[in-house]
């Protein structure tokens, strides 16, 4: 895997967020896939995408642009949202002079809470920038948390050692994060779905609807593809099944498991396989 550039932006309320930007490596396409890394909102980092992965992209003449978001409890949803939302606007107005690209086109791409990310922010930026992606990847997502599940014990992570609120004290920072290593900030994400009030560590007293795509929004959407486990103990395989149903350019790739994340493991085939399928549905539906 190539060593990427790394560009910074200063967002209006003072967070710093990065960003790596992987060039294609062959034939261009001229389109950006904006990443945005999982961890339930409340861990994770830019740079997790495995180089396997990586270089599909960008072999297939994409070039990948990995971003920062601040992540809560230090920062509220409302930030995440509004962050990720300038740091876009700002690649996209800057695409020629600051980050050396004649790309017109992006698509946005999201794994678990970033896929969420990924299509809240087509939301936003067909609502508020009348911009529309080209493209949107969604695996393992979600469009919301109004699933009930989300609201209540999580019986996968029930079977973690229950964590401490003086664990929690230990890890949280006096001011923003914007990159939360797993084995740091992990045991976060296990005490919300353990105590079935996740959303109280997004946003307190939230009216979850706010945080919702919905199916009004998801049936203005672009060619959207997205990925899911049958069995996916943390986030249900019907939402993004019922998504699809309601996005009219969408396909949805059905992976036979028990396992989230089930492109973590490169040594399994599935994860390179899945990639295969979306490279192959982005040239024939969308590129074409």
């Amino acid at each position: 895997m190539q060593s990427p550039i790394t560009y910074t932006y200063k967002s209006t309320t003072n967070i710093n967020m990065s960003m790596s930007l992987y060039r294609a490596t062959n034939t261009r396409k001229n389109v950006t896939i904006l990443y945005f890394h999982g961890g339930g909102l409340l861990y994770g980092e830019r740079d997790d995408l495995p180089a396997i992965y990586v270089d599909q992209f960008t072999d297939a003449g994409y070039d990948l642009l990995t971003c920062d978001y601040p992540l809560a409890p230090e920062v509220t949803i409302d930030t995440i949202h509004q962050s990720i939302f300038e740091l876009t606007m700002y690649y996209h107005k800057n695409r020629d002079t600051v980050f050396d690209l004649t790309n017109n086109e992006m698509i946005l791409f999201g794994r678990s809470a970033g896929a969420y990310l990924a299509l809240y922010l087509c939301r936003t930026l067909q609502k508020q920038a009348k911009l529309n992606p080209l493209a949107v990847i969604s695996l393992y997502g979600y469009p919301g948390f109004q699933a009930p599940e989300f609201h209540q014990p999580n019986k996968h992570y029930l079977q973690f050692p229950k964590v401490e609120d003086s664990t929690i004290k230990g890890i949280l920072s006096d001011t923003y994060v914007t990159e939360g290593a797993k084995e740091k900030r992990f045991s976060l994400y296990i005490k919300a779905r353990q105590e079935g009030n996740w959303i109280n560590y997004l946003q307190p007293k939230a009216d979850i609807e706010t945080y919702a795509v919905t199916s009004e929004d998801l049936s203005h959407f672009p060619p959207t593809i997205l990925a899911a486990s049958t069995h996916d103990p943390d986030v249900a395989y019907r939402l993004s099944k019922q998504m699809s149903r309601t996005i009219p350019k969408a396909k949805c790739l059905t992976i036979y498991g028990e396992i989230h994340d089930f492109d973590r493991d490169t040594t399994d085939s599935t994860g390179m396989k899945t990639y295969e399928q979306i490279l192959k549905w982005l040239e024939e539906k969308v590129i074409s």
